[in-house]
């Protein structure tokens, strides 16, 4: 379950697919998803875009991370382990529309994908299995000299059904999401550029795995979510309650049982917090880590943040990252 280094799960390598014309793809794509079975086996309800809160972060198995830093009518902002800025929509299958690293930035723009005698898709969501959405991408990107880059893709997404699943942070019941990208559209002979699987958790309103296949023009990726963390300045503005809610926190994971819920509140401030312990095992290097479910419910509103936290040299719980 936990390897050496700060990747605390195996990543599987996806098995290639063979490319053929982006036409007859689609076309095969399309017949064998409608004639294969598809259903909702783990019976969820369909599910709207997910809603993000300002200050919450997701940690990664690869020890990234990354922070909602604003929600507004523009979109979601976000700021990563790298202090790399980006703003995209809630829909995570289209890629950020505005991107700036240390020394590059760009802009993307999609639009639903048009073809001869079939209506357009606009959009996966609310999720339901079986559910379509093709979109052109177009993107303009400039480099550390100023020169301006463009390109285009096509992406075919697909809700494909329900799965459970097991990920650092927990067990949780999914949404499974593929989607295949094209470099060019007009390109009938394209080979495909990437598989991309999400698997989404209701839950956690986020994606808990992600998988990356990149055709064998690059190594795959993959990474899991390994905790949820909660900006406690978002929920009580009381630094007492802050240094509390920590101290509850670090309790919790050193001296309760698994299953035992360790209880704080504030009801002035309207403010009940539980974190459970899941389960422990060690890590590696030999030291002691636990799975644990934060949840902090704020005038009757519960929220989750699921994670794993490791004892470190001086004792305290921390959750592994960059």
């Amino acid at each position: 379950m936990i390897v050496s280094g700060k990747t605390f799960f195996p990543i599987s390598r996806i098995k290639m697919i063979v490319a053929v014309p982006v036409v007859l793809l689609v076309l095969l794509f399309e017949a064998t998803s409608h004639g294969a079975v598809q259903n909702n086996t783990l019976g969820l309800k369909a599910t709207p875009l997910p809603k993000y809160r300002p200050g919450t972060t997701y940690v990664y198995s690869d020890g990234s991370w990354e922070t909602v830093i604003k929600v507004s009518a523009e979109g979601i902002t976000w700021r990563n382990h790298r202090d790399f800025i980006s703003t995209g929509s809630q829909d995570f299958v289209k890629k950020s529309f505005k991107w700036q690293t240390k020394n590059r930035y760009g802009y993307r723009e999609f639009k639903p994908t048009v073809f001869l005698m079939r209506p357009p898709t606009f959009s996966l969501w609310p999720l339901e299995v079986g559910n379509i959405f093709r979109f052109d991408e177009y993107g303009r990107w400039f480099d550390e000299l100023g020169l301006e880059h463009r390109y285009d893709s096509f992406w075919n997404c697909e809700v494909k059904g329900t799965e459970r699943i097991s990920v650092g942070a927990g067990d949780f019941d999914t949404w499974k999401i593929t989607c295949r990208r094209y470099p060019d559209k007009f390109k009938s002979a394209s080979k495909t550029r990437e598989y991309r699987t999400w698997y989404f958790a209701p839950a956690v309103n986020h994606w808990v795995k992600r998988e990356r296949d990149y055709n064998g023009f690059r190594e795959n990726r993959m990474k899991e979510l390994v905790a949820v963390l909660p900006d406690l300045q978002t929920f009580t503005s009381d630094e007492n309650d802050i240094l509390a809610i920590q101290k509850q926190f670090q309790n919790a994971l050193e001296t309760n049982q698994i299953g035992e819920t360790n209880v704080w509140d504030n009801f002035n401030q309207q403010l009940v917090i539980g974190v459970t312990p899941v389960q422990s095992f060690k890590h590696p290097d030999g030291g002691i880590c636990r799975q644990y479910l934060q949840v902090l419910a704020k005038e009757g509103l519960p929220y989750e943040f699921p994670g794993i936290a490791c004892r470190n040299g001086r004792g305290r719980w921390t959750v592994p990252r960059r």
